[in-house]
């Protein structure tokens, strides 16, 4: 018996590497060590890469060498399960930060206490709020936008019509603009604190700021001052990054 089982098993992973994109998000689901993320979760103290879960969730698969298209299927299969777990982690007061450069779970504050989470601090709030609600008054004005976003992500990877969005053609672009970003997310984090921006913010904002900010620092407005030169510079490299950036942010 034990024989046959591993015959399956070997037939299964066969079947996985050739039908590729014919397989349904269900069938690829069903293939998916969920409890084996979970745990994985439950058990790490540093946030992980998205790339190391899909290891877990996978066992046999290799990334690198993992077609676009069935990589893509793997990861919304992924993510479409973590925004799962997302909801049940909740009701058991439990926070699970979801991105591709950072996954990790841990605890809500107390009640009373602000769930706000700062990306870039990566910390909560904290702050003391009515009791009766979730984030202070500062960041639930501050939130407004980035709340619409992540609500975006949350419901396109629940969505399952999004599993087959993509075909063999269009894939490509779509997964080479994921690595760009991957490639370029230290620099993406830090223009954003430099431009002092929100952290999901569209090419009009960054205009808006970097005009404002240029028309402050500019070594032409700011009297020559050698520190204002260095701080026009700084202005510049981060908008020239977000630019480049933001395409396959959004």
């Amino acid at each position: 018996m034990a024989f046959d089982n591993a015959g399956n098993d070997k037939k299964d992973k066969k079947d996985l590497k050739e039908i590729g994109d014919r397989i349904s998000l269900e069938g690829r689901l069903a293939r998916m060590d969920a409890e084996g993320v979970r745990m994985f979760l439950e058990s790490q103290a540093r946030p992980c890469y998205e790339s190391r879960l899909l290891k877990v969730a996978f066992f046999d698969m290799e990334i690198c060498r993992t077609a676009p298209l069935t990589l893509y299927q793997a990861h919304f299969a992924l993510f479409h399960l973590l925004y799962g777990m997302q909801e049940e982690y909740a009701a058991e007061g439990r926070y699970l930060h979801i991105h591709f450069m950072r996954i990790f779970l841990t605890d809500y504050p107390a009640n009373g206490r602000c769930r706000y989470y700062d990306e870039m601090a990566g910390r909560f709030c904290g702050e003391v709020c009515n009791e009766r609600a979730d984030l202070c008054r500062f960041h639930r004005e501050k939130i407004r936008g980035d709340a619409i976003d992540s609500l975006s992500l949350r419901y396109f990877y629940l969505d399952e019509k999004n599993y087959a969005m993509f075909d063999e053609k269009t894939i490509e672009a779509f997964i080479n603009g994921t690595w760009e970003l991957m490639a370029g997310y230290r620099d993406y984090e830090k223009s954003i604190r430099v431009l002092d921006l929100p952290s999901n913010p569209d090419i009009g904002m960054v205009k808006q700021k970097f005009r404002r900010l240029a028309k402050e620092y500019h070594p032409d407005m700011a009297g020559g001052e050698e520190n204002g030169k260095e701080k026009f510079n700084e202005i510049n490299r981060a908008y020239q990054v977000l630019m480049r950036l933001l395409p396959f942010a959004s």
